[in-house]
């Protein structure tokens, strides 16, 4: 049975155990991302065990700790294990795949699974966020038309050269936003700097909207190539002393992407109402799904 002793911290040192089966098992959410899991180690500690052949991950954000569905072959007797781990353990079992999900509904109908829309990843049609075309992204067009009256900008790979003044922005954007006030926006600042910092070691890459006229950063984005199908976008930043900015880097992020992947992962909407409509407003094609069982619903029968 598995035990609290199978579990240990992610480290720089073992990360690759965890990229060793995901490259074997590709994932498609951002919670079983190597980029997700070491960017915001700070604020949510992970760690992993290696058990049966599987990967198991447990996080821990705000004190509530919880442990994902394995990553491996289907397994329902080791989804049993986790079942009474986390009752014992008093500790949510996570789901971040369609097939751990049928698999537990089929063997404990009896089991209330929580969907946990606020964890729900929109993903939209690369070549639709690239051409932004038809009716439906008609506001979104005038948007762009109307900074592209005002700013003539050039698009820049991140790299050595302007990785500084990319932090520059950072540091620009939290001050402009007020981040220091707000938690959860800090730890973000705190996740971007922790991947610029790393960005030769960190399966990342990433764009910057240069302002010719003025020779300046007014925008970011950083994704990871997440599967053989979809990008992840993590990091998306813009000044708001350039409306509309958030509209260029969206195009030209999948514009960078356009032939390499099918779909662009942009996360999930954390419940906030201003994020949720935002996300809606580019007309997502599917959503990866994310469910949860809480360790009081699991029955004390299963041993």
């Amino acid at each position: 049975m598995i035990s609290r002793a199978d579990f240990v911290p992610v480290t720089e040192n073992n990360r690759h155990i965890i990229e060793h089966y995901i490259a074997q098992y590709p994932q498609n959410h951002s919670e079983s991302s190597i980029v997700t899991i070491l960017t915001w180690n700070h604020h949510a500690p992970c760690s992993f065990a290696e058990y049966k052949n599987h990967l198991i991950i447990e996080c821990t954000m705000d004190g509530e700790r919880g442990i994902h569905t394995p990553i491996g072959e289907p397994d329902a007797e080791l989804l049993e294990e986790l079942l009474i781990f986390a009752r014992e353990e008093k500790c949510a079992l996570e789901i971040y795949d369609e097939e751990s999900l049928r698999i537990l509904k089929d063997t404990h109908p009896e089991i209330p699974i929580t969907e946990n829309r606020g964890y729900f990843e929109y993903c939209y049609s690369t070549e639709e966020l690239a051409n932004l075309k038809g009716k439906k992204y008609l506001n979104i067009r005038g948007q762009i038309n109307t900074f592209n009256s005002r700013w003539k900008y050039r698009v820049e790979k991140i790299s050595d050269k302007n990785i500084s003044e990319v932090t520059d922005l950072i540091d620009d954007w939290a001050r402009e936003k007020h981040c220091e006030a707000n938690t959860i926006m800090k730890e973000e600042i705190n996740a971007v700097r922790f991947a610029l910092n790393n960005y030769q070691k960190l399966p990342i890459d990433g764009i910057a909207i240069r302002i010719e006229e003025d020779k300046k950063l007014a925008g970011i984005a950083i994704w990871e190539i997440l599967n053989s199908n979809s990008a992840l976008i993590h990091f998306e930043k813009g000044l708001s002393r350039y409306p509309g900015i958030y509209k260029i880097i969206n195009k030209e992020t999948a514009r960078e992407l356009l032939g390499k992947v099918s779909w662009i992962n942009r996360e999930s909407d954390m419940e906030v109402p201003g994020l949720r409509e935002a996300k809606l407003r580019y007309h997502p094609e599917f959503f990866v799904k994310a469910h949860y069982i809480l360790p009081e619903d699991i029955p004390a029968t299963l041993t």
